[in-house]
């Protein structure tokens, strides 16, 4: 219980002999007394979890830890902030070096919510379209109590959010449903129930033509509008200038002819809508067109004349009045069909025609006839030989109008103006003779024919041909009908022809080819007759050879192969071998080797003919050597079989070419194939040697060496880039190209330079890439 300060102790024995001893202590004490000092530097907010307790501690022996209780628990630690705290009360601790404590209560509160008062400056906008409507946000309280921020979320039409924002008013808001949102600097926040703003429906005008101008009133329109605000005024301009009348829902006015709009604005002086535009048109003037400007009868005495009248213009829906030419109806008048009037007699007549409250007469219009009726005569002439056409008719026609044109069956519907018909055949027959006008005579008529004239084959005649070109065929035939003599001819209309003596009735044809033949018959009337006859085809062989030499088991050997004519029946024909046994088929393999082969081909109906002599040769076994030709190379060397040969190297097909640049070492199979399809393969091991590149050259004009690039002739696309020691592009090279040390026209320095060498091969696209010396 002692107070710090500076004190002596005196020891003293109590017993003899009292000695005694005497020292000083010191009781130190800190300079200040310990202090704390704990306040709130964040609040819980509107989550209940973002509090923040700072403690500073002042005096004692420094060295301070601080321990949080209450509501929430945190142990002794140098740390003396506390955060992530709820609404509670707590009390901080410090402890200095020597355990000395000292406290502090702090009390953490919850905010109160955010509230406010939300006022839109109206809910129905005055116009469809209108944007000036606005939402004021009073009354804010709660929450952090200031730094407030305003958003404002449009939820209809579209979704949309604007803001945040400092201003409390949100302006130019056209209809939709909105809501605002408030949020302070804690992050708290609250949301306004829905605010909704409509508007108007839009304004529509509509202009009908209500009634169509006639020849004494003119034509009516009806405006009509919907939407807006009801009580409607119209204007042809848009700017209202002159105020034309108003209405409710409608109105009908009249107008002369000409285009017509009209603006509409509503009760609430929304924006001028225009309607659509509606041409009133003037209406034509009612005119009559005569169809034909001289109706005719086209037989004198007919009541089949017409008048064909067309009106034009006025209102449409045309009644139409046959009069005479005193302007009285004629009531009998036919009229079928509207201005056609027909079943009329010659005369004079004019059509009247009434259009609504519109009437026109048109001009006089005469219908005439011809002056005589048409006749006709007729002269028969029969055929004179059965089976022929030449029978004809002559007609002799009078009066009627104009051409007389003449229609014979069957084709009565196909006139002509010749009054002659030849070329007819015997029958019955029906005439037309009609004018120009229609005007008709119609005659029936019957063309006769004498008896026919028959040819026929004599039994037993036929004698063939076997082979083609032999002509040893022959037949008879028997002739019938007709007036004798007869004359005939063989596969010739135009002759010449053999005359029978009298009484002869059947005539021979010897010599033939094969093939069916024509008989041509005359009698003494020069009437005809003509016969086909089936006589046998002779077969024309015409055997063709193939000699095909081929390869089976690696050997070779031959196909000779007979070919005949398309017009044979292989099934029909068979085959001796240099006058051996026939066999059917055409093909006869491994035939011995030898000159004057010949091929006997034989017909069923006994035609026999040889083909040409053949020979057949003899062929040696391929046989394939290989040799390592230039660098990089193999030469394949092929003999034997029938030449032509074609070679792969590791199966890759190199056609005829019989030299191979491989690009890497190892063992390579090359195959030869002789066209028999016979074959040879030989196996050569080649190690494969990269392109030489030189490693220096000297630019000095001896011809030595005076330029660089690789030294290989074994690729054609070879391509090589050289680069200075700075990484610089000197230039890029082909294969039969060279550097000749200088760029730009100017000699590079003596140094080292690098190359790149691509061989662009299909085979080999390797690089290399490398360095080498110039030397000056």
């Amino acid at each position: 219980g002692m107070n710090a300060g500076t004190f002596t102790v005196v020891i003293t024995e109590t017993d003899v002999p009292f000695c005694s001893a005497t020292a000083t202590v010191v009781i130190g004490s800190p300079s200040e007394e310990l202090t704390l000092t704990a306040t709130e530097t964040s609040n819980v907010t509107c989550t209940d979890d973002q509090g923040t307790i700072t403690a500073i501690a002042e005096g004692g022996w420094g060295t301070y830890e601080y321990e949080l209780t209450g509501a929430a628990t945190v142990a002794y630690s140098p740390n003396g902030t506390f955060t992530g705290l709820s609404a509670g009360t707590y009390t901080v601790n410090v402890m200095d070096a020597q355990g000395c404590i000292a406290s502090a209560d702090v009390t953490l509160e919850v905010p109160e919510p955010i509230a406010a008062t939300f006022t839109p400056s109206t809910t129905m906008l005055s116009c469809f379209g209108d944007e000036n409507a606005t939402i004021v946000i009073d009354n804010v309280t709660g929450g952090q109590e200031s730094n407030y921020t305003y958003t404002l979320n449009t939820l209809a039409p579209i979704a949309s959010t604007s803001g945040p924002q400092t201003s409390n008013e949100f302006a130019n808001l056209g209809a939709g449903t909105y809501n605002v949102t408030i949020t302070d600097g804690y992050g708290c926040s609250t949301t306004s129930v829905d605010i909704a703003i409509s508007e108007p429906t839009a304004i529509e005008a509509s202009l009908v033509k209500s009634a169509s101008p006639t020849c004494l009133n003119d034509g009516e329109l009806t405006l009509s509008a919907t939407g807006g605000t009801g009580g409607y005024t119209y204007s042809d301009t848009s700017a209202f200038t002159t105020v034309l009348g108003s209405f409710t829902s409608s109105v009908s006015f009249t107008v002369p002819a000409g285009s017509y709009e009209y603006y509409v604005k509503d009760a609430n002086g929304c924006i001028a809508i225009v309607s659509n535009e509606i041409t009133i048109d003037p209406l034509p003037e009612l005119n009559i067109e005569l169809a034909s400007t001289n109706p005719t009868i086209n037989c004198a005495g007919d009541n089949n004349g017409t008048i064909v009248a067309v009106a034009e213009g006025g209102l449409g829906d045309y009644v139409y009045t046959l009069q005479d030419a005193a302007g009285n109806a004629i009531p009998t008048a036919v009229q079928d069909t509207p201005g056609v009037f027909t079943e009329l007699l010659a005369g004079t007549y004019t059509v009247h025609v009434q259009s609504g409250d519109c009437e026109s007469t048109s001009a006089i219009i005469t219908i005439t006839e011809p002056d005589a009726p048409l006749e006709a005569t007729f002269e028969i002439n029969n055929v004179a030989c059965y089976g022929g056409n030449d029978g004809s008719l002559v007609i002799s026609a009078t009066g009627g109008t104009g051409i007389i044109k003449y229609a014979i069956s069957p084709q009565m519907d196909q006139f002509f103006e010749t009054n002659v018909f030849e070329n007819l055949g015997p029958g019955d027959y029906e005439v037309i003779v009609q004018d120009e006008l229609g005007c008709y005579v119609m005659f029936s008529f019957t063309i006769t024919e004498p008896e026919p004239l028959i040819v026929s084959i004599v039994p037993d005649s036929i004698l063939p041909t076997p082979c083609a070109g032999d002509n040893d065929g022959e037949f008879s035939i028997e002739v019938s009908g007709g007036t004798a003599p007869y004359s005939v001819s063989l596969d010739a209309y135009d002759g010449p022809y053999t005359t029978g003596a009298a009484g002869q009735t059947v005539f021979d044809f010897t010599g033939l080819s094969g093939g069916d033949h024509i008989v041509y018959v005359r009698d003494s009337m020069g009437c005809e007759s003509e016969w086909n006859i089936t006589f046998p085809e002779a077969v024309n062989l015409d055997p063709l050879l193939e000699v095909e030499y081929v390869c089976i088991d690696n050997f070779s050997t031959n196909i000779v192969t007979v070919l005949i004519d398309e017009s044979v029946d292989p099934a029909e024909v068979d085959y001796s071998l240099n006058g051996g046994p026939y066999q059917v088929s055409n093909v006869f393999e491994n035939v011995p080797p030898g000159t004057d082969h010949y091929i006997e081909v034989r017909h069923t109906n006994g035609c026999i003919q040889t083909t040409e002599f053949f020979d057949i040769g003899v062929f040696e076994p391929v046989d394939l050597a290989l040799n390592e030709g230039d660098q990089n190379q193999i030469v394949a060397l092929a003999t034997g079989g029938n030449g032509e040969y074609t070679f792969t190297l590791n199966d890759e097909d190199y056609g005829s070419e019989n030299t191979f640049i491989i690009s890497e070492t190892g063992e390579y199979l090359v195959t030869v194939t002789d066209s028999n399809g016979c074959i040879a393969e030989a196996r050569i091991y080649l190690e494969y040697v990269d392109p030489c590149i030189p490693n220096y050259f000297t630019p000095n004009g001896d011809l030595i060496q005076d330029t660089w690039a690789p030294c290989t002739d074994d690729f054609p696309n070879l391509e090589f880039d050289i680069y200075d020691r700075y990484g610089r592009k000197v230039g890029t090279y082909h294969q039969g190209q060279s550097w000749d040390g200088r760029y730009n026209n100017q000699d590079l320095p003596t140094g080292d330079y690098w190359y790149v060498v691509r061989l662009n091969s299909s085979d080999n696209d390797r690089e290399f890439v490398g360095h080498f010396t110039l030397y000056r």
